[in-house]
Parts: C-alpha cells; sequence; structure tokens
C-alpha cells in the first residue's frame, strides 16, 4: 500500500464509459428504449398482418430511426463535450489508492478523495469507472493496474445511495 496507476481520456474511453454508465446506472431508460421497440415490432407484425405495405415501410422505418438517432445524438454530445474540455484531452492523472481513500495528482495540482465521498464504483471487463457524481467519473484502465490493485478496488464497499 499504497496502490498506483496512471490514466488519460481518450475520446474511446469516453465512449466506453458513456456505455457502461448506460448499462450499470441507466437501466430505466434503456429499459424505456427496449419497451418502445417491442411496441413498434407489434405494430410492424400488425400492419404485416394486415398486409398494408405502407404501413409496413412506417414500423420499419420508426425501428431503425429510434436507436440510430439515439446513437448519433450520444455520440455528438460525447464528442462536443471531449473537443470542448481542454483539460481532459491532454492531461495523465496518477492515481494512488490508500486505505480509505485516493488521491489524484497531474499537473494542475493534487486532490484527494474518500471512498465514502465516491457516487459509485462501476467495473467493466477494461475499466473502473469511479464516479463522483452520476456524470462525472475517474477512469482506471485495467490493463495499467497491478492484479493487487484490480482486487483492491473490487473489494471496496460504497455505502449504499
Amino acid at each position: 500500500m499504497p496502490y498506483e496507476t496512471k490514466s488519460k481520456w481518450t475520446i474511446d474511453e469516453l465512449k466506453k464509459m458513456n456505455k457502461a454508465a448506460l448499462l450499470g446506472m441507466h437501466k430505466l431508460y434503456l429499459a424505456v428504449i427496449i419497451a418502445i421497440e417491442v411496441f413498434l415490432t407489434a405494430g410492424l407484425l400488425m400492419s404485416v398482418y394486415l398486409m398494408d405495405l405502407k404501413l409496413i415501410l412506417e414500423f420499419v422505418g420508426l425501428m431503425l430511426i429510434l436507436p440510430i438517432s439515439l446513437h448519433l445524438i450520444t455520440n455528438y454530445r460525447i464528442n462536443k463535450s471531449f473537443s470542448t474540455n481542454k483539460i481532459i484531452q491532454n492531461t495523465e492523472t496518477t492515481f494512488r489508492f490508500y486505505e480509505d481513500r485516493l488521491e489524484t495528482s497531474n499537473d494542475r495540482g493534487t486532490a484527494f478523495v474518500k471512498y465514502t465521498e465516491l457516487y459509485r464504483i462501476l467495473e467493466t471487463k477494461t475499466n473502473f469507472y469511479l464516479f463522483l457524481a452520476k456524470d462525472q467519473a475517474f477512469n482506471i484502465i485495467k490493463a495499467d493496474c497491478s492484479p493487487e490493485l484490480i482486487a483492491f478496488l473490487q473489494s471496496i464497499n460504497l455505502p449504499q445511495k
């Protein structure tokens, strides 16, 4: 102890975090989208049963437009967020993990965060995301972590929110 790793945000890392947050923290949003797609599928099946070509095409169009537009809008927001935030684009952060807190340091300064102050820790196959709030997180890349650090991060228990 302490464990240490370095991390830097890239546009790909930001997209991975957004996907992880959607799947791990925003399940209601995802459920609503799936429910809409199910209703559209039911409408498509009904229009096939009625053999109404115009209605079939409308439902197919709606079924495609919804996920494609959500994907495009999300990627636009991520790209805009990344391109306008010069601080995260060029800053490599060193993380040091202690028993009760983590320390972040970079060329702009040093900060300490107690684990109890974290909103959530989200683990994926490739990353840990230590959320300070619903939309702000530290990015820890597992490939840059020792096995001991990975085990330590997995052992952190946060208070229930």
